[in-house]
C-alpha cells in the first residue's frame, strides 16, 4: 500500500475508534486485530505530531485535535460512500457539452421534439446543434454526433443505420383541385373503389393517388437548386421527362416544401416531412429509386464517452420508433 493509501487507512481507523470507544471494539468492526488498530493510531499521531486520543480506564476519548480530524474524516467518508453507491447503481447522470450536426429538413420537421425529450431525460447535458446541409467532418471533431441522410456511414465513422428515408410526389390540395380534379382516373385512389364524389379536397392525407406519368409531365414542378443537387433525383426527373416542367428551383428542401404549400406545383419531398402536413396530397407511393438511408454516427474515439453514448442510445431509440413515418408507411 502506498503512503496515501496508508494515510486514508489510518484516518478510518481513527474514525472507527472514535465511534466504538475502544480499540477492541474498533478492531472487531474493522475486521483486524487489536494490535493493528493500536499501530495505526500511533502511526497517524506520529505523522500529525498531535495527540488524538486520551487513554483511560473507560476507553479512548477524542482530544480537541482528534474531534476535528474525526469530524472531517466522517464527512469525507460519507461522501465517498455516496459516490461509490451512485457509481455501482449507475445513478450518475451524463453531463457536459454534446455537439450534434444534422440537416435543416430533419431538424425543423422531425428532430426538434426528440431533442427536447433528450434534454428532459439528461438535464445535465448541454446540446449544441449545427443545422446545415453541408457534411460536417467528424474526423476534425467539428461535431460529436451526426444524424445524416446518406447511403453510407462515412470513412472511419461508427454508428448505425436507423431506417430508410422515403420520398414521394406531393402537391398542395388546392393545386390538385385546380389542375388534377378531372385528370385522375376513376379507381386511382389507393385502397378505394373510386374517387370521392366530393373531389380531391376530401381525399384522406394518408391515401396516395396514383397519377399517370402523362399527367405528371403536364404539371408545373418545383425542383432542387445546385446546392441541393441530388443525383438520383436529377436522374429520375430526367428519365421521367419532367426536367422541362421544373419552373422553380430552391437550394433548401424547406423552401421547396414551402413553395409547394403555396401552390407552386409538384415536388419530390421526404415522406416524414410531407405526410404530417394535412394541406399536402401525396400523388403516388414512395419511390424506391429515390429512397435514402438515415445514419446516426460518431467518431470511434468518442464511442465510450458517457454523454455521447447516452445521446446516441436515446436518439436511436426515439428514431426507430418513428421508422414508419420515415419510410412513408
Amino acid at each position: 500500500m502506498n503512503e496515501q493509501g496508508e494515510y486514508w487507512r489510518d484516518l478510518r481507523t481513527v474514525l472507527a475508534v472514535a465511534e466504538a470507544g475502544s480499540l477492541s471494539a474498533a478492531a472487531r468492526n474493522l475486521g483486524i486485530s487489536h494490535a493493528t488498530v493500536f499501530r495505526h493510531i500511533n502511526q497517524i499521531e506520529e505523522k500529525l505530531a498531535a495527540k488524538l486520543f486520551e487513554r483511560g480506564r473507560d476507553g479512548y476519548s477524542l482530544t480537541a485535535a482528534g474531534e476535528r480530524l474525526a469530524a472531517l474524516t466522517g464527512r469525507f467518508d460519507q461522501d465517498l460512500v455516496g459516490l461509490e453507491r451512485q457509481i455501482l447503481g449507475q445513478e450518475l447522470e451524463p453531463a457536459g457539452l454534446v455537439r450534434i450536426t444534422t440537416t435543416d429538413t430533419l431538424l425543423i420537421n422531425f428532430l426538434s421534439p426528440i431533442l427536447v425529450a433528450l434534454q428532459k431525460r439528461f438535464p445535465e447535458i448541454e446540446l449544441e446543434i449545427d443545422c446545415s446541409n453541408e457534411i460536417v467532418n467528424l474526423n476534425r471533431r467539428d461535431a460529436d454526433i451526426a444524424l445524416r441522410p446518406s447511403k453510407e456511414a462515412g470513412d472511419n465513422m461508427i454508428g448505425r443505420r436507423l431506417s430508410d428515408i422515403a420520398m414521394a410526389v406531393y402537391c398542395h390540395k388546392s393545386y390538385a383541385q385546380q389542375h388534377l380534379e378531372d385528370r385522375v382516373p376513376e379507381g386511382s385512389l389507393a385502397g378505394s373503389s373510386g374517387r370521392s364524389p366530393a373531389g380531391l379536397k376530401d381525399v384522406p392525407r394518408d391515401v396516395p393517388l396514383t397519377v399517370p406519368l402523362a399527367v405528371l409531365q403536364q404539371q408545373v414542378w418545383v425542383g432542387p437548386g445546385e446546392k441541393l443537387f441530388y443525383l438520383p433525383l436529377a436522374r429520375w426527373l430526367r428519365e421521367k421527362g419532367l426536367q422541362p416542367s421544373v419552373r422553380t428551383r430552391h437550394n433548401s428542401l424547406l423552401a421547396v416544401a414551402d413553395a409547394v404549400r403555396a401552390g407552386a406545383g409538384l415536388a419530390i419531398l421526404p415522406c416524414f416531412m410531407a405526410d404530417e402536413d394535412s394541406s399536402l396530397l401525396r400523388l403516388a407511393g414512395p419511390l424506391p429509386e429515390l429512397t435514402g438511408e438515415l445514419w446516426l454516427l460518431t467518431h470511434p474515439d468518442l464511442r465510450s464517452v458517457g454523454r455521447i453514448r447516452a445521446c446516441m442510445d436515446f436518439l436511436a431509440g426515439e428514431l426507430v420508433q418513428r421508422r414508419s413515418l420515415l419510410e412513408g408507411q
